[in-house]
């Protein structure tokens, strides 16, 4: 498969990541196809499609005609063999359990063209596990986005141990069409690289509030106004160079041994699972969220993140 070949596209899982993987793609002029067993899942998916778009076309993002456009090449079916019929490229957003993945991996591959691009949006499952299931193996390979996926830039590409070089190429120069940063994850390694960057900082904020150095609020307050104000310009290596690495090394060589290595997590937070404090919704977490407007706080997080993204292109582009 070629990338200039790429035309019709399916999403397999219309959840929250299915919709909003789907409309970018929309928005980058594929025809997309939305498939999922549950009927009410492409309803509740095309209306988060519709919502998202009209956020974008206020905040000046996309054109109205532009958004009218993209929503038009959006179809939905709950039959898998309609979804997959002369498809060039599958993105795989299913419940993260490997068997469903596996079953669903092995029926694409028998139901699609013989040079489809099979690709999965798990978030740390084995590509290589993944695509084990099919009998081309080198047609599958990760392209892992972040919630949520019509406004997070970043979408991680995977290499699975047989996935070949056309695959990523594919995979790639398709996440650059569609606005996106991507970047090759070269190893297939349990929680790629985003993931594996967030709990090592989840981790250390664990340790933090476990071991009373601060409470939840201020180890979110010191990220989000520290270190993590400068994160969306700045990457930590980054920080180091500007920063000047001989401090940056001087400092590791005391800190490092006092970080936490913890292999399972703390007490306090396995009784919030216990106890059915499940974050946002299910009313409590690290947070109380008893009083709250859940669908404010996400609009507004939505919102943050769309102003944050006007921002970066603006500044990208000067």
């Amino acid at each position: 498969m070629r990338f200039e070949d790429v035309h019709n596209v399916t999403m397999i899982g219309a959840g929250t990541m299915g919709a909003g993987m789907g409309v970018c793609y929309a928005q980058a002029g594929y025809q997309v196809t939305l498939y999922d067993v549950v009927a009410d899942s492409l309803e509740q998916a095309l209306v988060r499609i519709d919502n998202s778009q009209r956020v974008f076309v206020e905040e000046g993002l996309i054109p109205e005609a532009e958004a009218q456009a993209a929503r038009a090449r959006i179809s939905t079916t709950s039959d898998l063999a309609r979804a997959l019929d002369g498809v060039q490229f599958v993105l795989e957003a299913a419940p993260e359990r490997i068997e469903l993945k596996q079953e669903l991996f092995r029926d694409m591959e028998a139901l699609c063209p013989a040079d489809t691009i099979l690709a999965t949006n798990t978030s740390g499952l084995s590509i290589t596990a993944i695509a084990s299931a099919c009998e081309h193996p080198e047609r599958v390979g990760g392209q892992h986005w972040a919630n949520p996926a019509e406004i997070v830039p970043l979408v991680e590409v995977i290499r699975g141990e047989q996935t070949s070089d056309n695959t990523i190429d594919v995979i790639y120069r398709i996440t650059e069409k569609l606005g996106k940063v991507p970047v090759v994850v070269q190893k297939d390694v349990p929680g790629f690289a985003s993931n594996r960057l967030q709990f090592a900082v989840l981790r250390e904020a664990l340790h933090l509030v476990n071991e009373g150095i601060v409470s939840a609020q201020d180890a979110d307050k010191t990220l989000k106004n520290g270190v993590g104000f400068r994160y969306p310009w700045l990457g930590p290596l980054e920080t180091a160079d500007l920063g000047g690495l001989t401090t940056f090394h001087s400092v590791a060589q005391y800190l490092l041994p006092a970080l936490s290595t913890m292999q399972k997590t703390p007490e306090f937070f396995d009784r919030l699972i216990e106890e059915g404090k499940l974050g946002i919704g299910s009313g409590e977490g690290f947070y109380d969220y008893t009083d709250c407007d859940r669908d404010e706080i996400l609009r507004k997080r939505d919102l943050y993140f769309i102003r944050q993204l006007k921002l970066l292109r603006e500044i990208q582009s000067l």
